[in-house]
């Protein structure tokens, strides 16, 4: 049987954060693309400003060296608005390190998640997941998820930092 609490994280959490962050990067085959480090998530989740909310999946029975928290995983999301239903809340990251997955650990953060949404009196929760990760679709699929992307013929656009400098200066 496995020990384990799912909590509110704390500033405490962030390097543990990090590496969990570290190995979704990795297993969605964009490490090179990972600029977040444990200063961030402490400025941008505990600091003046929050920025976003994160629930964690605890071991209750392990620390690390340093006696922090040891943790299976995370979700991290934040609030948005929508002019056409109200608040909503956006999901950026639900990961579960690959040896705790198939437990129902997952479900369960994602559950908790859900229940922050209606908590705060959110109409929707979104979030976005590779084409290709085929095991997130289902699982959220599986949890009544519709995906947009046809349905609603939307088309998800970004901007990153170089792109953002060049437009504030045209």
């Amino acid at each position: 049987m496995l020990d384990y609490n799912i909590r509110p994280a704390v500033d405490k959490d962030c390097e543990e954060i990090t590496r969990l962050r570290q190995e979704l990067a990795d297993y969605s085959n964009v490490l090179e693309k990972m600029g977040m480090t444990a200063e961030k998530l402490r400025r941008d989740g505990f600091g003046e400003q929050k920025c976003f909310e994160c629930f964690v999946v605890e071991d209750t029975t392990t620390k690390t060296a340093d006696g922090r928290a040891f943790l299976w995983g995370y979700a991290l999301y934040f609030y948005t608005y929508s002019t056409w239903v109200g608040r909503v809340l956006f999901l950026e990251d639900l990961y579960v390190s690959a040896v705790y997955r198939g437990r129902g650990i997952g479900s369960k953060l994602f559950q908790t998640v859900a229940k922050a949404g209606i908590t705060q009196g959110c109409e929707r929760m979104k979030w976005e997941a590779y084409s290709w990760n085929k095991p997130s679709i289902d699982f959220y699929k599986n949890r009544g998820a519709c995906d947009v992307t046809a349905s609603e013929n939307l088309n998800v656009f970004q901007m990153n930092r170089q792109e953002l400098e060049h437009l504030s200066k045209s």
